[in-house]
């Protein structure tokens, strides 16, 4: 009985996986590592890329990983690979977001554009996306996943948390 339901269960994964590969196309696409990059490869005209430029920003802006100090950033994505970002109410310490070190353009085959900001992994040896999947190896021309080449709609954040070693006091005002 358990091995038929181990099966089963591995079947439905599998055809959910198929399934889900066959409505989600390639994209191809090009990794830049900055708005001349894509100028001097020609594939866009001066105008397209600056706007993939300005949309790869925005969304940075938008889903980028944040973290609530510099410490855990670096531990995520590496010294000298961390910016502070002012908080929105102006006052505070703001937050911590890995440096948008490059971003993938790409045309979908519905003839729409594809734009997302990429961060360079801890190691240095890839590039992922807004959700930490690795999405590229290096900069230049490339074939992504339709799940790679689409951003996070969602904004990761990490939030410090207190650890063995940490202290919480309080203070209760009774009656």
């Amino acid at each position: 009985m358990k091995r038929s339901k181990t099966v089963a269960l591995t079947l439905m994964s599998a055809s959910a996986v198929m399934l889900q590969a066959c409505d989600d196309p390639d994209v191809e696409g090009t990794v830049y590592q900055n708005l001349q990059s894509c100028i001097s490869e020609a594939v866009f005209t001066t105008q397209q890329c600056e706007d993939i430029h300005n949309d790869a920003v925005a969304l940075h802006q938008k889903t980028a990983p944040q973290f609530s100090s510099q410490r855990d950033c670096i531990a995520e994505y590496g010294a000298d690979q961390c910016e502070r970002q002012p908080s929105a109410s102006g006052g505070g310490s703001g937050i911590w977001m890995p440096l948008m070190m490059g971003y993938f353009a790409g045309n979908l085959l519905s003839g729409g554009r594809s734009t997302q900001p990429l961060y360079r992994s801890r190691d240095g040896n890839s590039m992922r996306n807004s959700s930490n999947k690795t999405v590229a190896k290096s900069f230049g021309k490339t074939t992504l996943p339709g799940w790679a080449s689409k951003p996070s709609t969602s904004r990761t954040q990490t939030v410090s948390r207190g650890g063995f070693g940490k202290r919480s006091s309080g203070f209760g005002w009774g009656s």
